[in-house]
């Protein structure tokens, strides 16, 4: 219709200004008009108005009928528009009936328009549960992002997997739907046979044709301005001012156009809605005769979309199953694994002597759970390590104390337990004590530390530890949690003598992170081979192969700090090593109770520099970095403190520990537990 339009109009603007150019000449139609300039002026006024009373009403009817003509032409507009609509559908029918017999057009069916709002709402489904399992995995996933190696997270990784698959789809379905459908449609035959394509080609080829007829229509619609405007100029100039004749010429001249172009318009829409009923009729008789072949493609989209949505039920309550099942399974194995021995099935709750205690509501969170597992067959040693039955679905996570004898491992855990026990510690970090077999033994040695000043004793090393329970609360924004820190105080002699076939260097191995002392005030070469032993039997208890990486964090605590004042090391200018270590120490964070994770960075890099001058040729990063890759810091501690150092007599210093807590914090940062600023 807007091709039949700027044809009519074209042709009548040409004719027009044909007949503008013939008025210039000598003898034309309108040539009296020319005259009129010689009239007096009350003449020509006469004649103006008696020109304009005729032409006025004459340009009011044309109006009227003119939009009358423009409302006839919309309504056969819209009818022609409804069986166009209706033809484009059939035709598009017989295509995808044709087309479905293919593979291809099946799966065009699964990426249609109409489908997207089921891969929307899969996506929404499977990105809630995505959110559900990681939100119970967020532990694994923070010591991944800490550079750890996660545990039971394939649910995560194919939920992930899945969701940007299903968000790509869902993308494609929304911006390109048209294009991929067609696409598909018409792999097995071709896009030139394609109705759609067809249809494309019509609009591409009436497109460009209105834009020809349009650069052509603007071309002579400034021809006819200017040779209207120089029609117009002399008998406008003999006119009144105020005289609308010219301002109504022009109208009526314009919508002679306009009746010209709907009137096109109408027979064009005309012409259309009989040549496009016409087709119609073919089409649906041909539906008509392929009715069976019509159905079987309308019920087999009705079958994909009732198929796509049971899969997206399915792998959403798929993938709900498999959560709660992994869910299940880790709590179960978490109640069923002893800290101490790392056996399971082997816990036993013990009944309590008392029949009234049996039945208070508490009584079972109140019972002693013992473990029954034998740790060593040559002895046939059991491993009895108890708690509390409350305590047994708590998460429970393993970090021994290794070192050389005499590195400080005992005395700094010592005095971690006290400090604990009385409050001394930031308000950022909550922790409850908890009561276990080694408690009683650690309240002994911090007794002789504090009243009589005697220093820690040799560890027994005739079997696995107790372990020193701690329960921490994290401080993670989405869910804070508890978990149940086991530090084992391992002596020194099964890092420095034990090899890996040794059941308690094992068991000292297979830990969530590990305590590793360093004595600052003793040679590195006995250290330096034990640190390289921990190395190689960590890889073999671990079947890490040489160049791959454990990812399991250490923290290398630099003990027994205050002594260094006895001892003199020099920097490259001269000044006084250890003085300048300590300056540093206190400008890093002059309070001392700072638990920020860049404090614990500035001074694990202020004790790497230290060790360049105290361990000179000594290169523990590397030796470490190579098995942990960078999941390891360097802590400087001392249980005793910095006031009077220098002095081995703890009867003349004043207890003030430095230190002590930031390396199990750290710890617990690395596996997951947020606790650290």
């Amino acid at each position: 219709m807007a091709v039949a339009r700027l044809d009519a109009g074209n042709t009548l603007l040409a004719a027009e200004i044909a007949r503008l150019e013939g008025a210039s000449r000598a003898g034309s139609a309108v040539e009296w008009l020319r005259e009129l300039g010689k009239v007096d002026a009350e003449m020509r006024g006469a004649l103006g108005e008696a020109i304009q009373q005729g032409v006025a009403p004459l340009v009011e009817n044309h109006e009227q009928s003119l939009a009358a003509l423009r409302e006839r032409v919309a309504e056969a507009q819209a009818a022609w528009l409804e069986v166009r609509t209706d033809l484009n559908r059939a035709e598009l029918l017989l295509g995808e009936i044709r087309d479905s017999r293919l593979i291809a057009g099946q799966l065009a069916s699964l990426l249609s328009v109409d489908k997207r709002w089921f891969w929307l709402f899969g996506v929404i489904a499977v990105a809630a549960l995505l959110g559900v399992v990681c939100h119970d995995r967020r532990h694994e996933i923070r010591k991944l992002l800490n550079g750890g190696r996660p545990k039971a997270m394939g649910l995560s990784k194919l939920l992930a997997v899945l969701l940007a698959l299903m968000t790509a789809a869902t993308l494609a379905m929304f911006l390109l739907g048209d294009r991929i459908y067609e696409a598909l449609l018409t792999a097995g035959v071709g896009s030139a046979d394609s109705p759609r394509h067809e249809l494309q080609r019509r609009a591409g080829a009436l497109e460009a044709e209105q834009a020809a007829r349009a650069a052509a229509r603007q071309s002579l619609e400034e021809h006819r301005e200017e040779l209207q405007a120089a029609f117009c100029r002399p008998f406008a100039d003999a006119l009144s001012p105020r005289s609308r004749l010219p301002l109504d010429w022009r109208q009526l001249r314009d919508g002679v156009i306009g009746a010209a172009e709907e009137i096109a318009a109408y027979r064009a829409a005309f012409g259309g809605w009989e040549s496009d009923r016409a087709e119609l009729a073919e089409c649906l008789e041909q539906l008509q005769s392929q009715s069976a072949a019509a159905i079987g493609t309308l019920r087999l989209r009705h079958s994909i979309r009732a198929c796509l949505g049971v899969l997206l039920l399915g792998l959403t309550a798929g993938g709900g199953f498999w959560y709660w099942g992994g869910v299940a399974s880790r709590r179960k194995a978490t109640r069923e694994t002893c800290p101490l021995c790392l056996g399971q099935g082997s816990l036993e709750r013990e009944e309590a002597a008392d029949a009234e205690d049996n039945a208070e509501d508490n009584a079972d969170d109140l019972r002693l759970v013992r473990c029954h597992h034998v740790i060593s067959k040559n002895s046939h040693e059991r491993c009895d390590f108890s708690f509390r039955e409350a305590y047994r679905p708590m998460t429970k996570l393993c970090f021994p104390t290794l070192g050389i004898p005499q590195a400080g491992k005992t005395h700094w855990l010592a005095m971690l337990y006290w400090v604990l026990n009385r409050g001394s510690y930031p308000k950022t970090i909550q922790f409850e004590r908890v009561r276990s077999q080694s408690a009683e033994n650690f309240d002994r040695i911090v007794e002789e530390i504090l009243n009589t000043r005697i220093g820690t004793a040799a560890t027994q090393q005739d079997r696995i530890p107790h372990p020193l329970v701690f329960n921490f609360r994290d401080r993670d924004p989405i869910g804070r949690s508890n978990v149940l820190v086991n530090i084992f105080d391992y002596s020194g002699e099964v890092t420095s003598e034990m090899d890996a076939h040794d059941y308690r260097r094992r068991r000292a191995l297979d830990a969530d992170g590990f305590l590793f002392f360093l004595d600052p005030t003793y040679p590195s070469e006995v250290q330096a081979k034990a640190l390289a032993d921990f190395r190689e039997d960590l890889r073999l208890i671990k079947g890490v192969k040489a160049g791959r990486r454990l990812r399991l964090p250490v923290a290398l605590c630099v003990s027994k700090i205050d002594l260094l004042a006895r001892h003199d090391f020099r920097l490259e200018d001269g000044r006084d090593a250890i003085a300048a270590f300590y300056e540093d120490l206190a400008r890093i964070d002059p309070s001392g109770e700072s638990t920020a994770l860049a404090v614990l960075e500035q001074r694990s890099q202020l004790t790497q520099r230290l060790r360049d001058v105290i361990w000179p040729g000594w290169q523990i990063e590397r030796q470490v970095d190579d098995l942990f890759g960078g999941r390891f810091a360097f802590f400087p501690l001392t249980p005793v403190g910095l006031d009077g150092r220098g002095e081995t007599d703890l009867s003349l210093r004043t207890i003030s520990p430095f230190g002590l807590l930031e390396p199990l914090l750290w710890l617990l940062q690395m596996t997951g537990y947020p606790v650290l600023q």
